[in-house]
């Protein structure tokens, strides 16, 4: 653990391609040009840090002229500087997920706004639509009442004539949309909300 971050190593012994398996192969195979398999121990040690440190990773390889113990300090200095690496790397990954939060944010507010304008719209639509059919429905009406005058009140089921066109009068006189004048319509419209 190096800084509160754990830097993972290898230290694993250094293979070799061994020529004379390679002969006992060529022997049996038929195959020889594609099989090229067997390893032999070198004697040498590779080190290397398996944690991946911003697309490193740090190997060292014991040789006849280099010894382990001669290679220690670079390892350990290097080992003792992930920490470091590791921590901004963490910063970094942080500050990049604070980011995209923040703009999954703003996006998902932008299609909320986008959902209530597409809303309110189509209440405005929906208000043409009831002063359209309020204006057929009175005149509708007129015709009713001009045929009231000539034919008499006349009693319907369980009300006079005139008593329904007042009934139909009302329901009409409810798709107004300006019954609240136009401030009114549009007060209305500001209150739609996503969910409304």
């Amino acid at each position: 653990m190096i800084d509160g971050h754990q830097v993972e190593c290898s230290i694993v012994e250094k293979m070799v391609q061994s020529l004379k398996q390679w002969e006992e192969q060529r022997k049996w195979t038929a195959f020889t040009e594609y099989c090229k398999s067997g390893l032999d121990s070198s004697g040498f040690l590779r080190v290397s840090i398996t944690t991946y440190l911003q697309g490193r990773r740090p190997e060292w390889v014991e040789s006849q002229k280099i010894k382990i113990g001669q290679l220690m300090p670079t390892i350990v200095g290097t080992i003792m500087a992930a920490g470091p690496t590791l921590e901004k790397m963490k910063r970094e990954r942080e500050e990049q997920q604070k980011r995209y939060r923040e703009e999954e944010a703003r996006r998902y507010e932008a299609r909320q706004l986008r959902e209530i304008d597409e809303k309110r719209w189509n209440k405005f639509r929906e208000y043409a639509v009831n002063w359209d059919e309020r204006e057929r429905l009175l005149a509708f009406l007129a015709e009713v009442e001009a045929r009231l005058a000539t034919e008499g009140d006349v009693t319907v089921s369980d009300g006079t004539l005139r008593t329904w066109v007042e009934w139909a009068k009302a329901k009409a006189e409810a798709l107004n949309p300006f019954g609240g004048g136009a401030v009114g319509m549009f007060e209305t419209i500001a209150k739609v909300k996503q969910w409304s």
